[in-house]
């Protein structure tokens, strides 16, 4: 009965994309395994050999191969690893296998799309992409073992339980059903009980409804060890995307023992810092930043006043045996006029002064990053893609993606292409004098101060607003001028939705009926007796492993096509720095003032303005050629643009230069990610 169980199971859940014999396309069937990935990017590259470079970024700590492919027109005038260029990463955890599907289905748009479409051809003969559609083989390769556990780690051992044992003590198949599931047995100190709404489900017993705990729960499993403690120290390691330097979680194990130990996370990032010629990162891995900004956290101070050091506080006006409030030393540094006009937040010296990582997205750059967000979301409403919105998950601590925006300095965007959708809900009758978007919309502060506290309540908690948001306060707040009615709308439709469950509702509800509906109850192993050797009468069951992560046919296909094809849009905004105009003024005596104009036809800006804080960017760098007889009156011969705004923004680089009349110089504009302009000047 198991067995078939399984076939069912895999029939499911199993899902993936293959390449079909008859037309050469991916499609929809099974998950590649590793080793199948390996083989497609190698065929491609043997089909594909002017498009196509297959590269070793480095192995595993299992020692497999982590393959990317560069993907660019060849025989251009400039190299494919000196163009701009976009890198997508996909599966950096592992166990987001669509992630990397959707990787190979973007690889194979841009092979069969160059010469056929318009848009990916100039993509390609201007650009290059690097295609990396497994970054974790090892953690993918146990979705396919014959006992399917949802694993998370990677290959490295790990004593995790500190009996000078490693991976001694992981789960065990016991009714041998091929899946790890969950154990419950009764115990007198047991703190979980089943739902009332539905038993299959466990809950924490809640005190203070008068709920006292039956059952233990544990991963089905034996004490192998015979510690006493079950599946306490199971095979692996480090959960890779958690292993990066930005906000690293130090004494935290699956995050490793210091930022980058893993050689996964080490041949990343030195291709990374190899390749300064990468504009844009778009990842696909179980983050979402379309949805859900990657604002990890608020800065992180030692206390709760600091000491500046005497290096900065003697320009700050401060004192440097003085303790100030963090916001102190954000006034003084903005009144400063130190930063050129560009201000400055608590996070931004928090890192400074050695507290902490920046932690939230630079105001400079919210804006894009705002309206890349708006533009997702109505594509998604356009291709009608029903996801769960208040299911997405923002960006981690000692994330990939965390890493590319904060420490790398480059935009990047995340895609988790799926999640359990929500099961359809009647919509509730509505008061029609109740308050809506709409109608706050055109309220002025005055309208929304009459407006009864019990309806703005109401409004409040179907916006998902957090429980503290209170009438009274918010109603404060506009007395006070600090927010209207119509800034209220624009922060609630930024804010992430609050996951629907109502009150009193188990959290994986949503999930059971969802399997119930969709799956036919295939997603969950109902609770069976078994005899444990140790424990005595048990119940083995519990959702299968990577049900939450694994989406039906027919809805894979359909995200993930939208998806590379939006990435293939993203890929199209990048960077485009062009002359704009030059300027030559006779100053007299053989001295010209020359003045040089560059535009940026793209929609992004030329760096983020967290890349420039970080100083991990390079600005724009204009260099000026003399030609004999000429020499330089005034200024540098290399001038720096710090960056150029997107969609016609200006920069300008100026010399005072003695030269013969109609003699020529030469000004070049180039950075590593931005492709090289030059013009040539007549002394006139």
């Amino acid at each position: 009965m198991y067995r078939r169980l399984i076939c069912a199971l895999c029939f499911f859940l199993s899902l993936s994309l293959i390449l079909a014999a008859s037309t050469g396309e991916l499609a929809l069937n099974n998950y590649h395994q590793p080793n199948e990935v390996a083989s497609l990017l190698k065929s491609w590259n043997t089909k594909y050999p002017q498009l196509t470079k297959l590269v070793n970024i480095g192995q595993s700590s299992g020692k497999s191969d982590i393959l990317m492919l560069r993907i660019a027109a060849q025989g251009k005038s400039v190299e494919p690893d000196s163009r701009p260029a976009v890198f997508v990463s996909a599966n950096i955890e592992g166990y987001h296998l669509a992630g990397t599907e959707a990787a190979l289905l973007l690889i194979e748009k841009l092979l069969t799309g160059y010469g056929s479409d318009k848009k990916v051809t100039s993509l390609l003969d201007k650009r290059t992409v690097y295609v990396a559609p497994l970054l974790n083989p090892d953690v993918a390769q146990y979705y396919f073992i014959q006992t399917r556990y949802e694993r998370h780690r990677n290959s490295i051992p790990m004593d995790d339980d500190l009996d000078e044992l490693v991976d001694e003590d992981g789960p065990d198949d016991l009714n041998k059903d091929g899946l790890i599931t969950q154990m419950r047995i009764k115990d007198p100190e047991g703190t979980m009980i089943p739902d009332p709404s539905d038993p299959r489900l466990m809950k924490r017993a809640d005190a203070k409804k008068g709920e006292k705990g039956v059952y233990k729960v544990y991963t089905e499993g034996l004490d192998n060890d015979g510690d006493g403690e079950y599946n306490e120290d199971p095979a692996g390691g480090v959960e890779v995307n958690r292993n990066f330097p930005h906000d690293f979680e130090y004494y935290v194990k699956p995050a490793g023992l210091w930022p980058v130990s893993q050689k996964e996370s080490i041949a990343l990032l030195q291709f990374l810092v190899s390749h300064q010629n990468i504009a844009l990162v778009l990842n696909f891995s179980t983050e979402n930043t379309f949805l859900n900004l990657q604002q990890t956290g608020q800065a992180r101070a030692a206390g709760a006043t600091v000491r500046v050091p005497e290096r900065y506080a003697s320009f700050l006006g401060l004192d440097p045996d003085v303790d100030y409030t963090l916001k102190e030393v954000v006034d003084a540094i903005n009144a400063s006029g130190v930063t050129g006009g560009q201000q400055v937040d608590e996070s931004f010296v928090a890192m400074m002064l050695g507290l902490g990582p920046a932690m939230n997205i630079d105001n400079q750059d919210m804006p894009l990053i705002q309206e890349i967000q708006k533009d997702y979301k109505d594509a998604q409403k356009k291709a009608k893609l029903d996801y769960p919105e208040s299911r997405a998950k923002g960006v981690g601590k000692g994330s990939f993606a965390a890493y590319c925006y904060f420490q790398y300095g480059v935009q990047v965007f995340s895609a988790d292409l799926w999640a359990v959708p929500e099961p359809k809900k009647e919509p509730a009758a509505k008061d029609k004098d109740a308050l809506t978007l709409d109608k706050l919309k055109t309220m002025s502060s005055e309208d929304f101060l009459a407006l009864e506290d019990e309806k703005i309540e109401a409004f409040l908690k179907e916006q998902g607003a957090p429980p503290n948001f209170k009438a009274e306060m918010v109603k404060n707040m506009v007395k006070s001028g600090r927010i209207t009615p119509e800034k209220m709308v624009e922060m609630i439709e930024k804010m992430p939705k609050m996951p629907a469950a109502k009150e009193g509702e188990h959290p994986d509800s949503y999930i059971l009926k969802w399997s119930d509906e969709v799956l036919k109850g295939k997603g969950f192993v109902d609770w069976a007796p078994y005899k444990h050797p140790t424990l005595g009468d048990v119940e083995i069951g519990g959702f299968v492993p990577y049900l939450r992560l694994i989406p039906p046919p027919s809805e894979l296909k359909k995200t993930i096509d939208f998806h590379t094809d939006y990435y293939i849009s993203l890929m199209d905004r990048l960077p485009q720095v062009e002359l704009k105009e030059t300027k030559v003024e006779a100053l007299g005596d053989g001295v010209y003032q020359v003045t040089v104009y560059f535009t940026n036809t793209g929609w992004f800006p030329t760096s983020t303005a967290q890349g420039r804080r970080a100083r991990t960017v390079w600005p724009i760098r204009v260099e000026l050629k003399l030609t004999a007889g000429q020499s330089l009156f005034s200024g540098y011969r290399i001038v720096n643009i710090p960056f150029i705004d997107g969609s016609g923004g200006t920069g300008k680089a100026e010399w005072t230069i003695r030269g013969k009349r109609g003699s020529k110089v030469t000004a070049t504009a180039k950075a590593p990610y931005l492709d090289s302009v030059t013009t040539a000047v007549v002394l006139q």
